[in-house]
């Protein structure tokens, strides 16, 4: 089990934060008392360390920096949709007016972001995480975090994210309730991942597309269902989406089914 605990530098204050987050989380709150990260976890068999500071909660995973919320990707692609450039998930929306969008995989939060920030008349975009300790840094940040624009600010907002499996959730929709239902699974083959992304990897929770994935999916979907993969991926021979978006000069590709 993962545990919560505070900074170095952390004082009674923070200490009441952190109780207050491992009881939400239910998860078990340990006294810094001056160890360094790698001899905590050590202790506790190489859990997961939540920590709590005056600059927000922090993930541990053992592998790399501690991570923090940060627009990571998602900067750069917001440039690049700024200065006219094509975006292959913002394609993949189509020309149909989305109002709701579920983004199943949330993970770091920057398709959420880059897709609020794209769609500002999406008025509801839900991104759900199975992993409850990255759930709560990705949160975190979408509630917390302040950019330099004001619009990317307004963007990160607006999403709401759920610590929950979305195999869970999916179970529990409503038919129809989303326009668009979005996947990025952890992809077969590795492409070259940005730095603050490789600490999480192997922490973040890896789910393999099935076919009952898919088929609720769609029946969650008004519009459309999303699959972030590499262009010859298994998940694309096995369910031909209706079209692809990206892949041709590019190391992934956006499978599009259209309800």
């Amino acid at each position: 089990m993962a545990i919560v605990t505070i900074s170095q530098k952390g004082k009674e204050l923070e200490a009441q934060q952190a109780k207050q987050v491992a009881d939400l989380l239910q998860l078990p709150y340990v006294p810094r008392r001056g160890l360094s990260l790698p001899n905590l976890q050590a202790q506790y068999e190489g859990e997961d360390v939540l920590i709590l500071s005056k600059k927000g909660p922090k993930l541990y995973t053992g592998e790399g920096k501690a991570h923090e919320f940060h627009l990571s990707m998602a900067q750069l692609r917001i440039i690049a949709y700024d200065r006219g450039q094509c975006d292959h998930l913002i394609r993949a929306l189509g020309n149909e007016t989305v109002t709701s969008f579920l983004d199943c995989t949330a993970g770091l939060g920057s398709d959420s972001l880059l897709v609020s920030y794209a769609r500002p008349d999406i008025k509801q975009l839900v991104a759900l995480e199975g992993n409850p300790l990255l759930a709560y840094v990705t949160n975190y940040g979408c509630r917390h975090f302040v950019h330099k624009s004001e619009a990317v600010t307004m963007a990160l907002r607006r999403i709401q994210v759920c610590a929950i499996r979305f195999e869970s959730f999916l179970k529990q929709a409503t038919t129809n309730s989303f326009d668009v239902v979005y996947f990025d699974p952890m992809f077969e083959v590795p492409v070259k991942e940005s730095p603050q992304f490789l600490s999480l990897r192997g922490h973040v929770l890896a789910t393999t597309m099935t076919e009952d994935i898919l088929q609720e999916a769609k029946r969650v979907a008004k519009q459309r269902v999303i699959i972030k993969e590499r262009p010859f991926s298994s998940v694309f021979q096995s369910w031909t989406p209706t079209y692809m978006e990206g892949g041709t000069y590019s190391n992934v590709a956006y499978g599009v089914y259209e309800i």
